[in-house]
């Protein structure tokens, strides 16, 4: 074992001994096979080992995929960018106001589902329920008004890449993307059967949730501190703002691919990750962001990619871009509390494994 390995095993160790249930790493550097880490248990009380190929919910790491998803209808020329969403929601409030781009840069003032919607449920939800249960539960304000998560803008996306496909987003997403990639640990959950008895265990863990943005109610009481949070919530009811399944290793291969140019062109790129605006997000180290892409900053380091939060699971996933190391890092612990140690605890591993490579590389600004 390099010392830079020993080292990334030990910043997901002392994680761990903090009280996290586990994490799982990949992390890929240029020119090298994507490595693995892993720390921890799967099932807190079965003490099932945490593996490279459990799966986890990505949550709203998805948001990158449905914004790739839809670049590629532009690079298509079946979408633009700049086009009002009346074409699709003609009867949509303030819709012409609203350019397709608003639905990805979260300034469309659209309503928000997430903190409203029952965390605990067996109901499946349709884009179109969602969307209606948003309107009914938020507030909307004026397009531009200023950058506000909009979960909402994304369940509009994945309808538009339905609509332009004539398809599920998901058969759109797994032929240009999983596919081509080689993507076999990676589905939609809302539209696509995944091998749950695969997924990593997700517990809440009760001692943070003062302040909690999700209700929790009817969980019943906690065992050894944490609720098992797996079978909480149906991944149709985050539709295309975060239902997706999958592995770190698969994530680390779609990274690499879109940054590298092997997914989008240029231009569409360009606008994903580079036509960035000032952005914050509670129990976050985010700065900006751009098209289904924040920009995380740890230090001096700032990370291009997406943060993801679901019952159970939390995940960072993102490149530095001045060396190319990318990173998929996802543990099965969350919380209530957008400030908890086991949500926005994430972020220390995070940015030590990004100084450490930096360190360990000699690619320092």
């Amino acid at each position: 074992m390099s010392a830079l390995e020993a080292r990334i095993q030990k910043i997901l160790d002392d994680h761990v001994a903090r009280g996290v249930v586990g994490m799982s790493l990949a992390l890929g550097l240029p020119g090298k096979e994507i490595a693995l880490y892993q720390s921890g248990v799967a099932d807190k009380f079965k003490r099932t080992p945490m593996r490279g190929d459990h799966l986890f919910r990505i949550a709203s790491c998805t948001k990158t995929f449905i914004a790739t998803g839809l670049h590629l209808l532009v690079e298509d020329g079946k979408v633009s960018l700049d086009e009002p969403i009346t074409r699709w929601f003609p009867d949509m409030p303030k819709a012409a106001q609203m350019p397709v781009r608003i639905l990805l840069n979260h300034r469309s003032g659209l309503p928000d589902f997430e903190t409203s919607m029952p965390m605990i449920s067996d109901k499946i939800w349709t884009a179109e329920e969602i969307v209606e249960f948003s309107f009914k539960h938020g507030t909307q304000k004026e397009p531009w008004h200023g950058m506000e998560y909009s979960n909402t803008g994304y369940v509009l996306a994945g309808m538009i890449i339905a609509h332009e496909t004539g398809k599920p987003y998901s058969e759109h997403l797994r032929s240009r993307i999983f596919t081509p990639l080689g993507m076999k640990d990676t589905w939609v959950g809302t539209h696509e059967q995944f091998p749950i008895a695969r997924e990593a265990r997700g517990y809440m863990h009760s001692d943070d949730d003062e302040k909690p943005q999700w209700d929790v109610s009817g969980a019943g009481d906690p065992v050894d501190g944490v609720w098992d949070a797996t079978e909480w919530f149906p991944l149709s009811g985050a539709n295309g703002a975060g239902d997706m399944v999958s592995t770190p290793r698969d994530i680390v291969t779609f990274l690499n691919a879109l940054f590298d140019g092997r997914v989008l062109k240029a231009k569409q790129l360009a606008e994903m990750v580079d036509n960035i605006k000032p952005a914050s997000f509670p129990g976050s180290n985010v700065v900006a962001n751009g098209h289904g892409v924040l920009i995380m900053r740890y230090g001096d380091i700032d990370v291009t990619g997406h943060l993801g939060q679901i019952p159970g699971h939390t995940s960072i996933m993102g490149r530095d871009r001045k060396n190319g190391a990318t990173i998929m890092l996802i543990q099965n612990s969350g919380a209530g509390d957008f400030e908890s140690f086991y949500l926005k605890g994430i972020n220390e591993p995070a940015g030590k494994i990004f100084a450490a490579i930096r360190e360990a590389t000699g690619a320092n600004p």
